[in-house]
């Protein structure tokens, strides 16, 4: 399965099948092959950890609020943390390599010189400002992303370490000759830490949290932790533990037969109407039509990378 971007030819194995690491803090980078033999109606997702998806063969369409690009072989798309996005296939058959990566890696990535990155900065900046690849440097991510192919379907201890650097190394390609946008200045390396005790609440309690409580479980006034909570995530707070929330139910739906309302109430909603509302804002259809298209697999195939939409936190 040839693909041709640059002048150059990288071969793919003819027999794939989809290959994944599960996204939890012991492997906090959560990479995938997605096989989309034909074309797909547009779907919409988003979840906690930000999601870097290349290209491999077809061609498909990228969906946010703002923007939407279409992308063929060795391109590239980013979404930032708890981000709707949307995608649908318009030339297959399309695979596509996903990496779905915990926001706390790239904030402390572990190599000296790379902490001092802000590694996060590519997916705060707009949609239509993020790093793309240009043509020039297509098939080097091509011929990067069959070295993540191999070490995928590798059984070797050290494969989530391969994962983790070659993840690294697509970042610094994307960000070569990129200019970080003026809107969201680099944090300091202690800040996740200095927020993290509002995001375990999150991730802790089906329960609305207020920006108060966020706060104040990180001993901070509200001004300086949502300036703060902002800069960092690249969304605000109040966003954040909405969508937290949404994804979960979304992801109970699809896992229980509960009624709707059920799965309102538990997920911090006050009744099936608001679930309805917020499902129609960031899925663009109902929680009983998404229900429906995701249990019938009429929806592109994307389960079993997505996740449901969230990490499994176990601290």
């Amino acid at each position: 399965m040839p693909e041709q971007a640059g002048g150059a030819a990288v071969i793919y194995p003819s027999d794939w099948r989809r290959s994944l690491l599960p996204l939890s803090d012991d492997t906090p980078i959560h990479a995938g092959i997605v096989n989309s033999p034909e074309a797909t109606v547009a779907d919409w997702d988003m979840h906690y950890g930000v999601e870097v998806g290349i290209v491999l063969s077809g061609r498909m369409r990228r969906f946010w609020r703002t923007w939407a690009t279409e992308l063929g072989a060795g391109e590239v798309w980013l979404c930032g943390i708890w981000e709707r996005h949307g995608w649908e296939v318009v030339e297959g058959p399309c695979d596509h390599l996903v990496f779905v990566i915990l926001p706390e890696v790239l904030m402390a990535p572990g190599l000296p010189a790379a902490n001092r990155c802000d590694w996060l900065a590519p997916f705060r900046a707009p949609p239509d400002q993020r790093p793309q690849a240009r043509a020039s440097m297509r098939h080097e991510m091509l011929a990067l992303s069959l070295q993540v192919i191999r070490k995928l379907e590798s059984e070797t201890h050290r494969r989530g370490v391969w994962i983790r650097l070659l993840t690294i190394q697509m970042l610094l390609l994307l960000q070569r000759g990129w200019e970080q946008p003026l809107e969201f200045p680099s944090p300091r390396a202690d800040s996740f830490q200095a927020l993290a005790g509002a995001v375990e609440l999150v991730f802790a309690t089906p329960r609305a949290v207020s920006t108060t409580e966020a706060a104040a479980a990180c001993a901070m006034s509200k001004t300086a932790f949502s300036r703060r909570f902002r800069n960092l995530m690249g969304i605000t707070f109040a966003k954040f533990a909405l969508r937290r929330r949404l994804s979960q139910a979304a992801a109970q739906l699809l896992r229980t037969e509960h009624p709707l309302k059920a799965v309102a109430v538990e997920w911090g909603f006050t009744d099936d109407s608001h679930l309805h509302r917020a499902f129609l804002h960031h899925y663009g259809c109902s929680p009983g039509e998404y229900r429906r298209r995701r249990s019938s697999g009429s929806g592109p195939s994307v389960g079993a990378v997505r996740g449901g939409g969230q990490p499994r936190r176990s601290r």
